[in-house]
């Protein structure tokens, strides 16, 4: 981008605009050659605007992770009016934070490498709730699948429009009568469950006493804390939690 040549034709300004909940939507905002420049949506006629969107910020760097070590990873959408705060103290539950990538002013991404000891979905809602209350600011967000760097882009793509929905994956799911034509983490969970007789009887189990551990544990003939395990070994392996409209889904496909 030549920004002399775009300051000739379009109100950019020098620095950064402004960013509260109520504006947040209301400029777009770049870098470049490390310095901040920003536009007034409203100096712009809407076909403009159009314009910047599709063209002149449209980043491939965005969805392309071939930078990437081989390896498995998964993305963390975000989207806060304090952005850069959150992302500044992200590390602290994310020891395996690869880097963060902004899309606008308050949303973007981080990239988490899998370990051994990552946190599972559950962990990670209660983890980020912590941080943001500690921090004083709102967000919300949205956890995505561990996957090969090689299936992000396209993984990408589909947690974006959930997310843009502010839909989860099971709610995206379950509102499409389980339909959707291409579904990558939804095939894996299908054809991994169908072969994990330990995990369907605990998805039954959680199911049928209304995800109430205490009776969950009573029927299977377990202690509690047993339970407590099995239900965080599921969490990890199969990214998915044992409530709400995660086990509604997961129900579904282990009743057949």
């Amino acid at each position: 981008m030549n920004i002399q040549e775009l300051m000739k034709l379009y109100p950019v300004k020098s620095g950064q605009g402004q960013a509260t909940a109520e504006n947040s939507q209301t400029f777009f905002d770049f870098e470049n050659d490390g310095q901040h420049y920003y536009i007034e949506k409203s100096d712009l006629t809407t076909r403009e605007q159009l314009l910047f969107e599709r063209v002149l910020f449209a980043d491939v760097s965005l969805t392309d992770f071939e930078h990437l070590t081989a390896g498995t990873y998964r993305l963390i959408q975000l989207r806060s009016a304090n952005f850069d705060d959150l992302s500044e103290n992200l590390s602290l539950i994310l020891p395996e934070l690869r880097e963060i990538k902004k899309i606008s002013q308050d949303s973007g991404y981080a990239i988490e490498r899998l370990s051994q000891d990552h946190l599972s979905e559950f962990e990670l809602k209660n983890a980020l709730e912590t941080l943001t209350q500690d921090l004083g600011i709102k967000a919300s967000y949205y956890i995505g699948f561990f996957a090969d760097k090689t299936e992000l882009s396209a993984l990408f793509q589909l947690e974006k429009a959930n997310f843009d929905q502010d839909l989860t994956f099971s709610e995206s799911l379950i509102k499409s009568g389980l339909s959707q034509e291409s579904n990558p983490p939804f095939d894996k969970i299908k054809q991994a469950l169908l072969t994990d007789f330990e995990a369907q009887e605990l998805i039954l189990a959680l199911y049928q006493h209304d995800g109430n551990q205490l009776k969950t544990a009573k029927a299977m003939f377990i202690h509690r804390n047993t339970l407590t395990q099995k239900i965080k070994k599921f969490e990890k392996a199969y990214g998915l939690s044992l409530s709400g409209s995660d086990l509604v889904l997961l129900y579904a496909l282990a009743k057949h």
